[in-house]
């Protein structure tokens, strides 16, 4: 009795074992997980991010120009987003990601979500998501496996070099992405030769001001 237990034990482990092989890497890393929210969220405080509530706060936010607005284009397109803004360190990654996907794919990225007040967060968000910062996108799981394994590659290398945190949803199914701001312009910087603020202008243009009642030209 107790030799075929071990042969059933034995059967399993080397089974499993299999298994593991089996399965890809990617599907190991971007599975999303407690830390990865927690990190997340982290990142976000650190860099005291306000979490937005209201769209009010949201249109704030854009008159101040801390959310820029993203349009779409040949490289990317907008699919059922309620609030088209995001961080303008995302909108960069965003436009990079982007023209680096049509060139491998010959399709647009397809951006589902971007920044979400808290009021307007599906029942189903995490208390401490980030979509109210401005720091995440939602972007659409394609459908080819090739095009699939090249987005999930490109988001492991730069989890790697902790420049964001990517994870795989499954209800419904697409790629979160919290891109973390510093660190990701910082690395683009060093990848281009241009200066930070060269490249927060080219996806946000000069600071912009829109004035309001009783303020002045010095306050």
């Amino acid at each position: 009795m107790k030799t075929a237990l071990r042969r059933v034990s034995w059967t399993l482990t080397a089974l499993l074992a299999v298994w593991m092989m089996a399965v890809p890497a990617s599907a190991q890393t971007l599975r999303g997980s407690r830390a990865s929210v927690d990190r997340q969220n982290r990142e976000a405080r650190q860099h005291d991010f306000t979490f937005l509530r209201r769209s009010s706060q949201l249109d704030r936010f854009v008159d101040e120009g801390l959310l820029v607005p993203l349009e779409g284009g040949e490289d990317y397109r907008l699919h059922d987003v309620s609030f088209n803004v995001a961080r303008p360190e995302v909108k960069l990654f965003i436009e990079r990601l982007s023209a680096q996907y049509l060139s491998a794919c010959g399709e647009p990225l397809v951006v589902t979500s971007l920044t979400r007040p808290t009021a307007f967060q599906p029942a189903n968000a995490s208390a401490k998501s980030v979509h109210p910062t401005g720091m995440a996108v939602d972007l659409r799981v394609p459908r080819r496996s090739s095009c699939r394994r090249w987005i999930e590659s490109t988001f492991l290398s730069l989890e790697r070099k902790r420049l964001l945190d990517a994870t795989l949803e499954r209800w419904p199914l697409h790629f979160h992405v919290a891109v973390f701001p510093d660190e990701y312009l910082a690395y683009v910087s060093r990848l281009t030769g241009r200066s930070t603020s060269s490249l927060l202008n080219s996806v946000s243009g000069p600071a912009q001001h829109t004035v309001r009642r009783s303020e002045t030209l010095w306050g």
